[in-house]
């Protein structure tokens, strides 16, 4: 089995292609752990545990986990068969000290309101009174039948659509060991890896 390497929506080497601001101050960070649980959707269960700082009067509107990007090597058919989700996607604190939970979904063709393709995974709050401030922590949660893999500390992207304002922070945990290899095995330097999103 080979070793999976994710990234999240927008790795830091695009930034400068998108036609939305990134804002210094702001930031988000990511874990993903497993547990063996046998769910109805697969033998592991995955939990993505997200905080962010916006540094901004706007909430968060969604964020993305790119797990191949535009050049790298796995089709959404490879990821679709290993990956499942819940009807609720995960829950975060909200405004006001209320729960919003969120929608998640395979983007295939990444997320045409950043402006970035690729293969990502989409958490979105369901519409309702209750929505994430521009700061908060969240679970988000999928499963698979694979085993955890770990995954190359990357860049994790924060979109904030309704003040055109990103930001990128740091993955870390583990992943399902996937057959394809999403971008590449080969640990490379940022600098290099920039090359790969020009």
């Amino acid at each position: 089995m080979k070793n999976l390497v994710i990234t999240s929506s927008l790795v830091m080497t695009v930034l400068i292609l998108l036609p939305i601001s990134a804002n210094a101050e702001c930031s988000i960070n990511g874990n993903i752990s497993v547990e063996t649980c046998d769910h109805a959707l697969g033998m592991y269960c995955y939990t993505l545990d997200v905080t962010w700082d916006m540094d901004s009067p706007h909430g968060l509107s969604h964020f993305d986990l790119l797990v191949d990007g535009e050049a790298g090597t796995c089709t959404c058919d490879d990821i679709d068969q290993y990956i499942a989700f819940d009807v609720i996607g995960g829950s975060s604190d909200g405004e006001g000290g209320c729960t919003v939970n969120y929608d998640a979904e395979l983007a295939c063709n990444g997320d045409p309101s950043i402006g970035m393709g690729g293969i990502m995974f989409k958490f979105e709050p369901e519409e309702g009174e209750c929505e994430p401030g521009p700061t908060g922590s969240g679970s988000f949660f999928f499963y698979s039948d694979l085993e955890g893999v770990p995954v190359d500390e990357q860049s994790v992207t924060l979109v904030d659509k309704a003040a055109q304002e990103f930001c990128t922070g740091t993955l870390t945990g583990v992943f399902p060991g996937l057959e394809c290899d999403p971008v590449t095995t080969v640990k490379r330097p940022f600098d290099s890896l920039k090359s790969v999103y020009r």
